[in-house]
């Protein structure tokens, strides 16, 4: 069964736009890692220092595989310096439906 991370990040002001560059540069390393599907970075409209990463995983084992490789923290370590006072929550969901709206 497919899986959802969700991260939830407070963002200073200042480093918004570095924190996003710094995403961009681990969603291409994670790229390619066994199980991975999806990455998205979403911005708090009414609240812009607030960002929700969103992964799709295969499994939650394919994720808490690569989460516990040593690997995880080298590949996602250009994001580290922008979490804001360690403002972020990390929150695993089982996909239990999908309606895509668009036809495949």
């Amino acid at each position: 069964m497919t899986v959802r991370i969700m991260v939830h990040a407070t963002i200073k002001e200042e480093h918004r736009e570095p924190f996003e560059e710094a995403y961009r540069q681990v969603t291409e390393t994670v790229r390619g890692t066994p199980g991975h599907l999806r990455d998205q970075l979403i911005r708090d409209t009414e609240s812009p220092n607030t960002y929700i990463l969103l992964a799709e995983w295969e499994s939650e084992e394919a994720f808490r595989a690569w989460e516990d490789d040593p690997v995880h923290r080298q590949m996602a370590a250009p994001m580290y310096p922008y979490w804001a006072d360690g403002g972020i929550v990390r929150k695993i969901f089982d996909v239990r439906a999908t309606l895509d709206s668009q036809p495949a």
